[in-house]
């Protein structure tokens, strides 16, 4: 009876630290279709920067494990693209949803570049901060 009690009351707490995660995820889409642009069509912004930070301890990011903020890139006809490159993950994916939070109301992300520091012993403690730096446009 006390294995079974002690069980509900483990299930239990398991349960309710699972009720406050957050997880938000700014998403920025590289479109099928090809459509032809100009320099001319764009306003583009000065150049912009966004940070993330990412500590993994035994190879598990603790901080982002229940709130996580992270930028991604789908694939669909109507959406927002980067031109250039791709975040990965980790830091990364911090990084850029910083700079789409920091400056909201742009269409297009060109070329951003990507600054990784890396610290630690990789499995055991690793820290990474990445700095994305790109130009952002808005469509005419």
């Amino acid at each position: 009876m006390k294995t079974r009690t002690f069980l509900i009351s483990l299930l239990v707490i398991f349960a309710i630290s699972f009720t406050s995660c957050s997880y938000t995820n700014k998403i920025m889409k590289t479109p099928n279709n090809y459509v032809e642009f100009k320099k001319d069509d764009f306003v583009f912004s000065e150049q912009v920067v966004g940070e993330g930070t990412q500590t993994r301890i035994l190879g598990v990011d603790w901080a982002h494990l229940f709130v996580s903020k992270t930028g991604t890139i789908e694939t669909n006809a109507l959406s927002i693209p980067i031109i250039g490159n791709i975040p990965v993950v980790g830091s990364e994916a911090y990084a850029i949803w910083d700079l789409m939070d920091k400056n909201q109301g742009y269409d297009v992300v060109f070329y951003p570049q990507y600054e990784t520091k890396l610290t630690g012993l990789p499995i055991l403690f690793q820290k990474s901060k990445t700095t994305v730096k790109a130009r952002l446009a808005k469509i005419k």
